[in-house]
């Protein structure tokens, strides 16, 4: 027999894999709880508040596993690269796009690319230190970064344009190769973080920061 903490630990996997799969396909705020339970097929109608504390919980526990894939991914290039002691920005680059490439190899990885691309795009905590691999890669990029770039943050820049190609790569049917996909992303992420100001831009600059009461 089947008992209470098995079905338990069932209907949350089951809550899990139906979350991943709507909030992938339709956006995780157009996605009833409603819709969630009757797509898990749980019977309890409080089971996503019990299982995790509502909606936000949900999300947390859909892109925790994931996520320590990837953070244990970049974690371990970042070792490499602070390793070998030189300056490479398309390494670095390299270091911020393929560990979540990674995940485009199976649906389950696929859907996590879709939503967490839509949980930190829309995260207002982008600028918070987590700890993570991510912010351990941006203190390894300032170094490359082009004079005067970094106060108009090009990571953050780089980081957005790479997590919306791989949510747009992911929700299409699967490819037999993504290795070009892969490699073009890094060479644009490289770009991103390289390009340096423009005279119009370092004009304008300028102008802002010798204005009175002048903020960035």
């Amino acid at each position: 027999m089947v008992g209470p903490d098995q079905r338990g630990r069932g209907d949350r996997q089951r809550l899990i894999t139906a979350a991943e799969r709507l909030f992938a396909e339709h956006g995780i705020d157009s996605v009833t709880l409603r819709q969630i339970i009757r797509a898990a097929g749980v019977k309890h109608a409080a089971a996503i508040q019990y299982h995790f504390a509502g909606r936000d919980g949900l999300i947390e526990a859909a892109l925790e596993e994931p996520n320590a894939r990837v953070e244990t991914r970049r974690n371990a290039m970042l070792d490499e690269y602070e390793a070998n002691g030189r300056m490479d920005i398309r390494a670095l680059s390299a270091i911020l796009v393929r560990p979540l490439a990674a995940e485009l190899t199976d649906i389950s990885g696929r859907f996590f690319l879709q939503i967490f691309a839509q949980v930190m795009l829309g995260s207002c905590n982008r600028f918070t230190d987590t700890r993570s691999s991510y912010w351990r890669w941006r203190t390894s990029v300032e170094p490359c970064l082009p004079a005067g770039t970094a106060e108009l943050h090009p990571r953050l820049a780089a980081s957005e344009f790479a997590l919306v190609e791989l949510a747009r790569r992911a929700s299409q049917p699967p490819h037999s190769d993504d290795r070009i996909f892969i490699s073009r992303t890094i060479d644009l992420v490289a770009g991103i973080l390289t390009v340096p100001l423009s005279e119009e831009t370092e004009r304008l600059l300028s102008e802002r920061n010798s204005a009175p009461g002048a903020t960035r």
